[in-house]
């Protein structure tokens, strides 16, 4: 059995779960188990780039219910409820309030708000203003405890579910990266293993034994570097100590005799 058996079987493990959650995502992880069976590498690395280890972790450990589904698309459709209905009670109040203006011309004096709470005389068959606020309360108080409930679910109860998650992502990682190492190169058997390791250790051998060679010759040529100074320091002082042209000329002159 080869480094790549055991790591093939785990992905098809992985696959075989993640198939009752997600058809697509499963047979992406067989096509991967099976390319890391067959040392086919550059699909191995495709595979692994295309797959998300923290969706698959989420895939394979959350188990959602549908009441909560459910309910949370509820409370996102409820969101605009509220103002929907006002804007409705708005437009059939407006009407209602024409048409009563239009019969009765008299009590255009009275506001508006009042005629909408009476029902604009009964002329129309509209909601009145107080009922209209009930529903509107009554949705907003809706939202309010749907709200409540889900965040409460996911911030509180759902804390071991997110720690599991956060576990298996982390498997998953670890798999995948053992996948990719696998497809970077042939596998080693542990006696061509050694045999590159001695390789290794006589090249570097090698190495530090041409260091030594070169730590001497520079030993070497600083010897060489400080008798050039001494010899140069020598010849400086010996061409200070030799009389210069000036002072042969006046020697000369002393020693002339007088006439």
């Amino acid at each position: 059995m080869t480094a790549r058996e055991p790591v093939a079987e785990e992905l098809a493990v992985l696959a075989g779960s993640v198939r009752q959650q997600d058809a697509a995502v499963g047979e992406l992880l067989g096509r991967l188990a099976t390319a890391v069976r067959d040392g086919r590498s550059d699909e191995v690395k495709a595979y692994a780039a295309a797959l998300d280890p923290r969706s698959l972790a989420e895939l394979i450990t959350v188990r959602r219910s549908p009441v909560w589904a459910v309910l949370e698309v509820v409370r996102n459709a409820l969101v605009f409820a509220p103002i929907a209905v006002t804007w409705f009670g708005l437009s059939t109040a407006s009407t209602a309030y024409e048409k009563l203006l239009q019969a009765r011309p008299e009590l255009i004096s009275r506001p508006f708000l009042l005629l909408w709470q009476e029902s604009f005389q009964g002329t129309s068959a509209v909601l009145s203003f107080s009922t209209l606020a009930i529903i509107d309360a009554s949705l907003i108080a809706l939202l309010i405890v749907l709200s409540l409930t889900i965040h409460v679910r996911a911030d509180v109860r759902d804390v071991s579910t997110r720690t599991r998650v956060l576990l298996r992502e982390s498997e998953i990682r670890l798999l995948l990266g053992h996948a990719l190492s696998l497809s970077a190169g042939p596998s080693l058997t542990d006696a061509s293993a050694d045999s590159v390791l001695d390789e290794m250790v006589a090249e570097e051998r090698r190495i530090y034994e041409r260091a030594m060679e070169r730590e001497q010759q520079l030993a070497d040529l600083e010897v060489v570097v400080r008798d050039l100074r001494v010899a140069a320091s020598d010849l400086a002082r010996a061409a200070e100590a030799m009389p210069t042209q000036t002072d042969d000329a006046s020697n000369v002159r002393r020693i002339r005799p007088a006439r």
